[in-house]
């Protein structure tokens, strides 16, 4: 099986980027990825350092996949999801959070052992999951702390191992990154980090024909989730709840009915909540068991090939 070193870290999400791995169509592989600090804070002593933010966030790719063509739908298959079990890291800085609780850069260093991560005082179960993961944009290079149509740093919680990922592409092979893998981290990720940690995504791509995908969206056994960014929590709540009402009336239904459906049983959750940085993503979540139960079908989450 391939597998894509981190040796080569972009902070950019970028259409002018040489891949640096090419893979085919569903043919499996496996990323390496940095830590959020690309590897430089080692020690609890090195809070000072968290204020130079050259190495903040890196990705691994861009990764191209033979036979997509800019405008195609890919779906990103997440197969498997491992964590470093060694050292990870806690980090925030002063006024970027919503949480006024510090005037000085805090820095915690973590290990993860028997299936739970050691943070200072207290532990949690370790839960790996993606932050980054998202294709080159169209036009501009986008930074890596943020996310948009492209995917991008979406620090969303449902992204891990078992998980699809639909993206819409913009430049013939995708061009594929994968980043910020966290072993655990909470809802809104609060106070700017979760676990940040190293880690190896197995993973494999295929392309869904005809879709012209709005926004990103995600997929598990038990649910799918519209994903979508914002300055602020109005406007990626906003943007996440209008992109889920053009996914359903997309496949036929009436929008007041979709509206009705998503009041009644969806639910409209944060992903990203760092909003003096204006980060800020948004999900709504449809259950499988519910779109089942009433026949109402998104029939281009079931035709990757």
């Amino acid at each position: 099986m391939k597998s894509i070193s981190r040796a080569d870290p972009k902070y950019a999400l970028d259409s002018g980027h040489q891949a640096v791995a090419s893979v085919g169509l569903g043919e499996s592989f496996v990323v390496e990825t940095h830590d959020c600090r690309t590897g430089t804070i080692t020690r609890a002593d090195q809070a000072r350092d968290l204020l130079d933010t050259r190495c903040v966030n890196p990705a691994t790719g861009p990764i191209s996949v033979a036979g997509v063509k800019a405008g195609d739908t890919i779906c990103v298959e997440i197969e498997q999801l491992h964590v470093d079990s060694r050292l990870g890291l806690m980090v925030t800085r002063p006024g970027v959070t919503g949480l006024d609780i510090t005037q000085e850069p805090e820095l915690r260093i973590v290990t993860c052992d028997d299936g739970y991560a050691n943070v200072g005082t207290f532990r949690v179960p370790v839960t790996p999951m993606i932050g980054l993961l998202g294709v080159a944009p169209a036009g501009e290079p986008v930074s890596t702390f943020r996310g948009a149509k492209h995917g991008g740093n979406m620090d969303t919680l449902l992204i891990g191992a078992g998980s699809k990922v639909f993206l819409p592409t913009f430049s013939d092979g995708a061009m594929v990154y994968f980043g910020d893998v966290h072993a655990a981290m909470g809802d809104g990720e609060v106070f700017l980090s979760g676990v940040e940690i190293a880690g190896r995504v197995q993973a494999r791509v295929t392309v869904v024909a005809g879709w012209s995908l709005p926004t990103p969206i995600v997929e598990t056994d038990e649910l799918v989730a519209v994903i979508a960014d914002g300055a602020t929590f109005d406007e990626a709540a906003k943007s996440a709840m209008a992109k889920v009402v053009e996914v359903l009336t997309a496949g036929g239904m009436d929008p007041v009915d979709a509206g009705f459906l998503m009041s009644a049983a969806g639910h409209l959750r944060v992903c990203q909540y760092i909003p003096n940085a204006s980060l800020v993503h948004c999900r709504f979540e449809l259950p499988k068991s519910i779109l089942a139960l009433n026949q109402i079908s998104i029939p281009n989450l079931q035709s990757a090939r």
